[in-house]
């Protein structure tokens, strides 16, 4: 009887060049997109803030 070859899937290459395309990206962000990266970031900042006070209002709910 013959056993058949189990081969794993090696995701190590695919993984470092995500990391490197990742790197590159964050890189060239702002030459690429310039005075809209301030926009950008201050609206994720503010998006964020929003997020974590109405969790707080849940967890407070929650609890209370």
């Amino acid at each position: 009887m013959k056993k058949l070859a189990v081969s794993k899937l090696d995701i190590t290459p695919l993984l470092s060049n995500l990391l490197i395309v990742s790197a590159v990206v964050a890189a060239s962000a702002p030459v690429i997109l310039g005075d809209r990266l301030v926009l950008i970031v201050s609206g994720v900042i503010r998006q964020g803030a929003i997020m974590l006070q109405e969790f707080s209002i849940f967890l407070q709910r929650l609890l209370g």
